[in-house]
């Protein structure tokens, strides 16, 4: 952090421009690959199918192929929605620098909103940003659950675009906003809503979002910073 060029007047002058962050929750603002795990073979197993082993898992979801084990005669956007539909967080920790961000926004008045593409209630986020003491530096969160409460719909499946332009209306965010996530939709949805993308995660997983456009990348939240400072928001 210390070699963080983040101090400077000129430069939080320059940051005064933007008004929000839009942050993906799982495998962005935490690392949850377990639950991602354990949610993917219970939705299996609802369909009669059997678990894979947790490093076939994580090969497959690298390399973005785990709609391979989706049953053939089941429609893979249904498969999907009953996944994000019994998403929850127990196995979570933040990512790095994940505090430090947080701070360095809610000091510089920038808004930081969670929108997720889990279908269960916000509240289990909630719950997890409490268990991690960092709940105070968020100001919402929203999720999937929320889109037939406010009558909005998706375009494809997991548009966040209707949620975050919620998220604009709600907070009154006439300016820039940057949207950081780990996967390909998180980025159609934000170009879509008039953001800034930066992709966050593994090399594996960011090489997906190069493939699809993407030219800001992080491994961590103090990556997140530099890249803020290369887009010119800080």
């Amino acid at each position: 952090m210390k070699n963080l060029p983040i101090t400077d007047i000129g430069v939080l002058n320059v940051f005064r421009r933007l008004e929000m962050i839009v942050l993906d929750y799982d495998l962005s603002a935490v690392i949850n690959d377990t639950d991602f795990y354990e949610t993917f073979c219970n939705t299996l197993r609802e369909f009669g199918e059997k678990c894979i082993s947790f490093n076939e898992f994580s090969k497959q979801l690298e390399s973005d192929t785990l709609k391979n084990r989706i049953p053939r005669m089941i429609h893979e956007d249904y498969f999907w929605r009953r996944f994000r539909q019994s998403y929850i967080s127990r196995h979570s920790f933040p990512r790095t620098g994940l505090r430090e961000f947080l701070l360095l926004m809610r000091n510089l008045g920038i808004k930081i909103v969670v929108i997720s593409g889990r279908e269960t209630h916000p509240e289990y986020i909630w719950s997890d940003l409490r268990r991690h003491g960092i709940d105070e530096l968020i100001d919402d969160v929203i999720t999937m659950h929320t889109l037939p409460l406010l009558s909005l719909r998706e375009e494809f499946l997991f548009d966040k675009t209707p949620l975050i332009e919620h998220a604009k209306r709600k907070y009154s965010v006439l300016g820039e906003f940057i949207c950081i996530g780990d996967y390909v939709t998180d980025y159609y949805s934000c170009i879509k809503a008039g953001g800034v993308f930066i992709g966050i995660g593994s090399a594996a997983r960011t090489s997906i979002l190069k493939k699809a456009g993407v030219s800001f990348i992080a491994e961590n939240f103090y990556e997140v910073l530099l890249r803020l400072w290369e887009a010119a928001f800080i």
